[in-house]
């Protein structure tokens, strides 16, 4: 019988975290991402990295936080001041964490859109 390890496990985990992230990506913002899409790969490799060291567990903070880095980019998400303080609060929920960032997702695209004129 196949037996794996908790660190194998991990691993298993963070592929395919990664790779329902990049069709989710790929399939909902196609090609709009500030990204070129071949580089997307390594761009989330990176990105679930940030977030692992941030104290972000949940696959709902880290996917949160990772559209929030393709729809406005990694270098303005990761400087802004609500994101920062999110990240900062290590003893808030994973639920609770995931949910600011959505919040902030969609206020800031809200802001973009009405910029845009729509």
């Amino acid at each position: 019988m196949l037996q794996l390890d908790r660190k194998q496990m991990a691993t298993v985990g963070e592929t395919q975290l990664r790779s329902n992230l990049a069709d989710f990506l790929n399939r909902h913002l196609g090609g709009k991402a500030p990204l070129p899409l071949d580089e997307l790969d390594a761009e989330l490799d990176a990105v679930i990295a940030h977030c692992r060291k941030a104290g972000l567990r949940s696959q709902r903070a880290v996917a949160a936080y990772a559209l929030a880095c393709s729809l406005f980019g990694n270098e303005r998400v990761a400087n802004d001041p609500s994101i920062i303080g999110i990240l900062a609060d290590r003893s808030s929920p994973q639920l609770d964490r995931a949910l600011l960032i959505e919040m902030w997702t969609a206020a800031a695209y809200g802001d973009f859109r009405r910029r845009q004129g729509g």
